[in-house]
């Protein structure tokens, strides 16, 4: 029996380990094939953006809800949805013919992303017994680490040999064979206590406040500005809605009444303003290196390498050490080297001073994300982690997303809008009439855009380090 067990054990970590890896190589591929995939598509800078914020968005709406469809429908059944979400959703992607087609794509297989990253950890939290489960938590978290350094890599060589729709079409066939392998080996231990309720309109509220606020700064980019205005209005309304009726149902999607302990709200609000300043920091970084300094979407990959290693590396460490000396500090220390790190990519010229940077880059947000990330689940009852757990990611989703539309309106207030499209698609125009130009112009915009995410990752540092008698032992 015990033998038995065992090998379900091994049977779920095999699924939930391949799983993590291949939504890892996922998640960095618009990144390095950006400039290819929008000069392929003729798409112009805001479609190119939503081309990952779609991604981001698709993945932060059902959040909400995927927990207490876990609860209701069982957690092996909506697992395998996710799959099957994520491979059809990259099926399409792979054979889009322009950038809504993409787009669209892409915010399903976010949807999928959703399911799988979030039911990952409730099986293995199912399976694995307690004593083990940080380690086996910490090894699919590796996982997706090295998956997303594949990612960077072996996607570039792929563009460069076949194109930028195979980096898409062959997640297909990986993900069919996942779920084969899952629907043969995965069953469900959990049985539901109670029915759960789902908070349909909590979700339909969250759904409005963030694609009204993504399109406003979508339509402002353009040029619209009245219709952005009013289209932000309406996202405000959404959001007091929504937490109004966070506020009075009996089951929330988000239970908000978590932000009375300053811990956790510190730690939100952290997290928050972290997201914003860091998000957009590496597709600017593949912008930078493609467009302005002219590299290959492989060269482009190993290029931002960097960054992934000294994560994973300083990640682990900011653990160990915040055990050691409190997380304030260490996710303090972490803040102030990341908005150090953005400031010294405003300043330099030369690759290899902004390789420097970007592994510092990489240092300060491991130092921080490990020590804060603990402190929001510790913050909170037992009973309460898996909400606590869902409003850390929508805070970061929420703020990645936020600092791609940030980055894009720094770079169109240095250069006009359809001069910077025009140098990002590469397109005929750019490459007769401002070929000379691009350093000068886009080059700026890029470092000026560095210099807003600087600022913005500095003012997290307050909320971080005013927790630390919160944190001192008693």
């Amino acid at each position: 029996m015990e033998q038995d067990f065992k090998r379900r054990i091994l049977e779920v970590l095999s699924v939930t380990t391949l799983v993590n890896f291949l939504t890892g190589f996922n998640a960095r591929l618009a990144i390095v094939g950006l400039p290819t995939i929008a000069s392929s598509l003729h798409a112009d800078l805001w479609q190119s953006i939503w081309i990952i914020q779609g991604y981001m968005l698709g993945s932060t709406i059902i959040q909400l809800v995927v927990g207490r469809l876990a609860d209701l429908y069982g957690r092996v059944r909506l697992f395998n949805l996710g799959l099957a979400i994520f491979g059809l959703s990259a099926l399409s992607a792979g054979a889009a013919p322009n950038p809504i087609i993409l787009i669209v794509s892409r915010l399903l297989q976010g949807v999928g992303v959703a399911f799988l990253m979030s039911l990952t950890i409730t099986l293995l939290t199912d399976y694995v017994p307690k004593e083990r489960l940080a380690t086996w938590l910490g090894i699919n978290q590796a996982s997706w680490r090295v998956g997303a350094l594949v990612g960077l890599t072996v996607s570039g060589f792929i563009i460069d040999a076949l194109g930028w729709r195979w980096v898409f079409l062959v997640q297909f066939p990986v993900s069919l064979l996942i779920l084969m392998w899952s629907q043969a080996r995965l069953r469900d231990i959990y049985v539901p206590v109670e029915r759960p309720v789902v908070d349909i309109t909590g979700f339909t509220l969250f759904t409005a406040f963030m694609s009204t606020l993504l399109v406003g700064l979508t339509l402002h980019g353009y040029g619209f500005a009245d219709i952005s205005l009013a289209t932000l209005a309406l996202s405000f309304v959404a959001l007091t809605l929504f937490v109004f009726n966070e506020l009075r149902t009996r089951s929330p999607a988000l239970d908000l009444r978590l932000f009375r302990s300053w811990t956790f709200t510190g730690g939100i609000i952290a997290q928050l303003l972290y997201s914003v300043g860091f998000g957009a920091s590496r597709t600017l970084l593949a912008l930078y290196f493609q467009v302005v300094e002219g590299y290959s979407p492989s060269l482009t990959g190993l290029l931002i390498t960097p960054y992934e290693l000294a994560f994973l590396v300083f990640g682990v460490l900011g653990g160990y050490l915040s055990d050691i000396v409190g997380y304030p500090i260490v996710s303090s220390v972490g803040l102030a080297i990341s908005s150090f790190s953005l400031f010294g990519l405003y300043t330099v010229n030369t690759t290899a001073r902004i390789l420097i940077y970007e592994s510092l880059l990489g240092v300060g947000t491991g130092l921080f994300v490990s020590p804060n990330t603990s402190s929001i689940m510790l913050s909170v009852p037992p009973e309460r982690r898996g909400v606590a757990s869902s409003l850390r990611t929508i805070s970061f989703n929420v703020g990645f997303v936020a600092s791609l539309n940030i980055a894009v309106l720094s770079i169109t207030n240095y250069v006009p809008y359809k001069l910077a499209s025009m140098l990002i698609t590469g397109g005929q125009t750019a490459s007769t009439f401002l070929t000379s130009s691009r350093t000068a112009l886009l080059g700026k915009a890029i470092k000026y855009s560095f210099l807003v995410q600087s600022l913005i990752m500095a003012s997290a540092i307050p909320f971080s380090i005013s927790r630390l008698k919160q944190a001192a032992p008693s």
